[in-house]
């Protein structure tokens, strides 16, 4: 079952990123909203690895990637699955701001 769920993850998380990418500022807004209690989200945030910043996902996620670990976090994260809180759009929100942060890193 789970191979189905992450297949079906990735499947979605490639269409969405070839369909285009959401809009950066509303990704900011939810990261201020679900993610900075624990990442730093901000643009040339220092890298750390638990959680990472957004900046070091930026760096080294691909867009795909990172919509597929929004919507299905590893399973030996503490991050919970983000799919419960957030609609499609919103997931391509938030990795289009995460992607912008490509080359800000400190």
């Amino acid at each position: 079952m789970r191979g189905i769920v992450l297949v079906t993850a990735l499947v979605w998380a490639g269409t969405a990123t070839a369909q285009g990418m959401g809009d950066a500022e509303a990704g900011r807004a939810l990261a201020e909203e679900h993610c900075a209690r624990c990442h730093d989200i901000e643009p040339g945030g220092a890298f750390k690895q638990d959680p990472p910043s957004f900046a070091a996902i930026a760096v080294y996620r691909t867009a795909e990637d990172i919509t597929g670990r929004i919507w299905y976090p590893a399973m030996h994260t503490r991050m919970p699955p983000m799919s419960m809180l957030m609609t499609p759009e919103q997931v391509d929100n938030l990795t289009a701001y995460i992607v912008s942060l490509e080359g800000m890193a400190p």
